[in-house]
């Protein structure tokens, strides 16, 4: 998993990942059984690194009800505008991006 995504681009999706890679299916199994780029102790690491910070955002999103009350307008009011966000269409997908929400930076 650590190999994927520091090799993946962006949103790249496994499967066309693995297919893109140079060796295919063979070169992973290489990668990760026998570890012959020598960096399985750092992707090891790393994994356990980003385990121990993991942190389940759609679980404190339930928990917190101010942030909550940003999906109304998804969930409860589909027909009503909400005014915190806008779609970017201009890449591969439509990416929603926050309008003037405190703490949250526009793109």
């Amino acid at each position: 998993l650590m190999f994927y995504i520091r090799t993946a681009d962006r949103l790249q999706r496994t499967a066309p990942w693995q297919e893109s890679l140079d060796g295919g299916i063979e070169h992973l199994r290489q990668v990760v059984c026998q570890d012959s780029l020598g960096i399985a102790e750092e992707l090891e690491t790393a994994m356990a690194r980003h385990i121990a910070g993991y942190r389940d955002e759609w679980a404190a999103v339930l928990a917190d009800e101010e942030i909550l009350s940003r999906f109304v307008s998804f969930v409860n009011a589909p027909q009503e505008t909400d005014t915190t966000i806008s779609f970017d269409d201009t890449g591969e997908r439509k990416v929603p991006v926050l309008l003037g929400v405190p703490g949250v930076p526009a793109h």
